[in-house]
C-alpha cells in the first residue's frame, strides 16, 4: 500500500465547496445493483475501518467537475484520494471531539447557497442530479471539519506586531510602489461621438455625470473612474494620462475597445508604502503561512494515529 501524501492547508469546504457549483449529472447503476467487483463495492481506501469504494470516488470526483487531461488523470485523481482521505480523518477526529453542527447552522449555510436561485434548491439541485438530503450530508460535513479546523489550527496560530514589523524591514522593497494616476474615462463607439462628447467637457459638463450617461465602459456607472494604475497595467493608449497635469481632459484617443477621453484625477508619486499602509497585508500573508505549516503539523499527526490502506492501483479504471 502506498502512503498518503500530505497537502497544503486549505479551506475546510476544499472538495465539498466545490460541488454545488460544478456538479454534473452522475451516470450508472442505481442503488442496491452493485455486482461483486464493481465500483460500488471496490474499495480504494479505508480509514480505520471506514472504507471509501471506487463508486463514492468516482461520484465525488464527478461531481467536482474535475477533467484532467489523459497524461495526468492517475495524478490528479491520487491526489483527489488524498484529500478525501484526509477528509475522512478529520471527520473522525471531530467526532472523537464532540463538535456538533446544530440545524439552525446547517439551514443557515444552506440559505446562504438559496440566495441569487432563482428557483427552489431541491429543483436546482435535482436538475443536476443530485440528491437533496446527499447534499445536505455534505454541507453538514463542510461545517463540521470547518469546527474542526478552527479549534485545531486557527486557534493556534497568530501574529504580532513584532513579527509584523520585522518583515517589513527584512523585504521593504516589496513595498516599493511606482508612479500611479487615477483617472476617469467616457469611452464610445464613433469619433463623431467623441468629439461630442468633447466639445460637451469644453463647455464645463461634469466629466463623472456625463461618463455615466455616455460611456459604454464597464466603469461607467462609477462616472468612469479607472482607480489608481501604474504605467504599463493598462492598454498603451492609457498611457496618455501619464503626460497630463492633474485636472486635464485628454483629446480623442483611439483604441481597440472605441474612442476615449480621459481626465487625469490625481498623480501618486513613486515611492515606498509605509507600514501602516501594508500592515493589514503583511498580517494575512503571516497569518497564512502560520495556518498552512500548522494544518500540516496538524494532519501528520492525525495519520499517526489512524489505520489507513490506500490502493491507488484501484483508480486505474
Amino acid at each position: 500500500m502506498n502512503s498518503i501524501r500530505l497537502t497544503k492547508y486549505t479551506a475546510p469546504a476544499l472538495i465539498l465547496g466545490l460541488l454545488f457549483f460544478a456538479c454534473k449529472k452522475k451516470e450508472g447503476p442505481q442503488q442496491g445493483s452493485a455486482r461483486p467487483g464493481s465500483a460500488d463495492v471496490k474499495i480504494v481506501a479505508t480509514v480505520d475501518g471506514d472504507p471509501i469504494t471506487l463508486g463514492e470516488f468516482l461520484e465525488r470526483f464527478t461531481r467536482a467537475g474535475i477533467k484532467p487531461d489523459r497524461d495526468d488523470e492517475m495524478t490528479v485523481k491520487t491526489e483527489f484520494l488524498n484529500r478525501l482521505i484526509e477528509r475522512k480523518m478529520m471527520l473522525r477526529e471531530a467526532q472523537r471531539k464532540r463538535i456538533k453542527v446544530g440545524l439552525p447552522e446547517l439551514n443557515a449555510r444552506i440559505e446562504t447557497f438559496r440566495s441569487g436561485q432563482n428557483k427552489d434548491i431541491k429543483e436546482t439541485l435535482a436538475g443536476m442530479g443530485i440528491d437533496f438530503e446527499k447534499w445536505k450530508a455534505d454541507i453538514w460535513e463542510d461545517l463540521m471539519v470547518e469546527k474542526l479546523t478552527t479549534r485545531e489550527v486557527d486557534r493556534h496560530v497568530s501574529v504580532s506586531g513584532a513579527e509584523i514589523r520585522r518583515y517589513y524591514q527584512a523585504n521593504a522593497s516589496e513595498f516599493d510602489r511606482p508612479e500611479q494616476v487615477q483617472a476617469r474615462q467616457i469611452v464610445v463607439s464613433t469619433e463623431e461621438e467623441a468629439r461630442t462628447v468633447l466639445e460637451a467637457l469644453r463647455n464645463k459638463t461634469d466629466f463623472a455625470a456625463l461618463a455615466k450617461q455616455k460611456s459604454t465602459a464597464p466603469e461607467a456607472a462609477n462616472g468612469g473612474d479607472l482607480g489608481y494604475f501604474a504605467m504599463g497595467e493598462m492598454p498603451a493608449e492609457f498611457n496618455v494620462v501619464f503626460r497630463m497635469p492633474k485636472g486635464a481632459v485628454s483629446g480623442v484617443v483611439k483604441s481597440p475597445y472605441g474612442f476615449h477621453i480621459f481626465k487625469l484625477e490625481e498623480k501618486r508619486s513613486a515611492g515606498r508604502r509605509s507600514l501602516e499602509e501594508v500592515t493589514r497585508e503583511i498580517h494575512d500573508k503571516l497569518l497564512l503561512e502560520k495556518q498552512e505549516t500548522r494544518h500540516h503539523q496538524w494532519l501528520k499527526e492525525l495519520r499517526t494515529r489512524a489505520k489507513f490502506e490506500v490502493n491507488y492501483q484501484a483508480l486505474e479504471q
